[in-house]
């Protein structure tokens, strides 16, 4: 199961362990990997944060999981753009549809536990499906948001149910 939560961007950190503490009948220790990803010692939850301005989200998860989330605010994203397919170019007529190619991928790089460096130039989202060399990763992603923000959340499970989707 997971779960999401969007929050304000404050206390993030306090706000995830209190929501971990309440998932975990156990005391648990948050470790980073090599990359600076979290993670509980131990794995017996997956969880990813993300923040933008003033919204974050916390995601807890029964499988590997990354979340994403970026916030519409009219910047101009010609540079990072550049770097797309022509397909995917094809694809983005808004700000909104930019972050959703840019949400997407960075959220299954979280899930993984990579750095966008090491893994940006090999993904490409065309037509709903994201492509890792080519080849469609097992995941299971789930795109939303708000007025001002949008969000992907990215889970290691082919048949992942759509996530509970809570605001705190």
């Amino acid at each position: 199961m997971t779960e999401l939560f969007l929050t304000e961007n404050s206390n993030l950190y306090e706000k995830a362990e209190a929501l971990i503490k309440r998932r975990l009948d156990s005391p648990f220790k948050i470790l980073r990997n090599e990359n600076g990803k979290p993670y509980i010692e131990g794995d017996p939850l997956y969880f990813s944060l993300s923040h933008s301005g003033t919204k974050a989200a916390i995601a807890l998860s029964d499988s590997p999981c990354g979340v994403d989330l970026e916030m519409v605010n009219g910047k101009s994203r010609k540079v990072v753009l550049n770097s797309f397919s022509n397909e995917e170019r094809a694809e983005i007529a808004s700000e909104r549809d930019f972050l959703t190619h840019w949400t997407v991928r960075e959220s299954y790089i979280k899930m993984l536990g990579l750095t966008l460096a090491s893994k940006l130039k090999n993904l490409e989202y065309v037509g709903g499906e994201l492509f890792d060399n080519g080849q469609k990763p097992e995941y299971s992603f789930f795109t939303d948001g708000g007025a001002d923000f949008v969000f992907s959340l990215c889970v290691q499970s082919r048949n992942e149910k759509p996530p509970v989707i809570k605001n705190i």
